[in-house]
């Protein structure tokens, strides 16, 4: 029971976490070089070529009005753009913002369903990855697919910009990221002139896994003034031993407030109460979504992790 658990929530973390593993493209967009434009949207001109994060190339000869998104963090950026009533189809995970939960379902931890995608008609389907064979299906029924699949916060950035150029939203998307930027920059700054804390997070309890460098968890914790100790794992999403956190002894430990577990299951634990952040009740349970996704909140994310890194650093602010 406790495999079957903790496999649900790794499929769940792979529709939120958008970004898990390190790649070497980018998504980005040009107009393609035609005598004549068919179309102008703001600050995009149609026909449009965007190469995804798998490296694809795509051309939308015109701006797409139905929309379909796979992955919670590109549903929230199609909203914070304005063009939250475009979406025909979300998975079942898409739950911000509240209009998102009134949109029809086109996949849930099975996957996307091809049927109910092909029936919405989409104009472009956004998603995080897909296999060869579903992927092969879609561009067949005449749908284009744009993988979004940031890793860091620049990259964010730009698959916000990209899917703004995408839709129709460029100069909504700039605004945006403007935005975020200065707000980053503001926590940056807040907590800039404290000693860093030595930081654990948990990803899961049996086996304990962590974040270590390539994650955005691990980039959240170093942008808040803290010192991730898994920062030199192997991978983004390693297995950690008891052993080796009760001897890297963190002063913070966080997690997600994600339903299988609270702070009083984390207390109790056996061999913790060696832990400097056992001792000193610095256990955080954060809001798993926010802290995770990789689109318009996740400075929001930014600002929970320093706040719970550095409260000293926002009394009075």
């Amino acid at each position: 029971m406790k495999k079957l658990i903790a496999l649900i929530l790794m499929i769940v973390m792979m529709f939120s976490i958008v970004g898990c593993g390190n790649k070497d493209s980018q998504t980005t967009t040009t107009p393609e070089e035609t005598s004549e434009p068919t179309s102008v949207e703001g600050d995009v001109v149609y026909p449009l070529t965007v190469t995804d994060s798998e490296g694809r190339s795509v051309t939308f000869d015109k701006m797409p009005e139905r929309l379909v998104s796979a992955v919670p963090s590109n549903t929230e950026i199609i909203y914070a753009l304005g063009k939250g009533d475009q979406l025909v189809g979300v998975s079942v995970y898409c739950n911000y913002p509240e209009e998102a939960l009134s949109v029809n379902k086109i996949g849930d931890y099975n996957g996307p369903n091809l049927e109910l995608i092909i029936d919405a008609k989409p104009d472009v389907f956004f998603a995080a990855w897909l296999s060869d064979e579903v992927l092969a299906q879609l561009e067949g029924a005449g749908i284009p697919v744009i993988m979004v699949n940031p890793s860091n916060i620049e990259e964010t950035y730009q698959s916000i910009q990209d899917i703004g150029n995408i839709i129709g939203s460029a100069q909504e998307a700039k605004i945006l990221i403007t935005d975020m930027r200065k707000k980053q920059e503001n926590i940056i700054q807040i907590v800039k002139g404290y000693q860093p804390k030595t930081v654990f997070y948990e990803v899961w309890h049996d086996p304990l896994m962590t974040v270590g460098t390539g994650s955005f968890i691990n980039e959240l914790i170093t942008m808040a003034n803290g010192i991730n100790i898994a920062q030199d794992a192997e991978s983004a999403y390693p297995e950690y031993s008891l052993e080796l956190l009760i001897s890297k002894n963190p002063q913070v430990y966080m997690t997600t407030d994600d339903g299988f577990k609270t702070a009083e299951d984390i207390f109790a634990r056996n061999g913790y109460e060696n832990i400097e952040a056992i001792s000193t009740g610095q256990v955080f349970l954060l809001h798993p979504d926010i802290t995770s996704r990789p689109g318009p909140r996740i400075i929001d994310g930014l600002e929970m992790m320093a706040m719970a890194i550095h409260p000293e650093a926002f009394e009075g602010k």
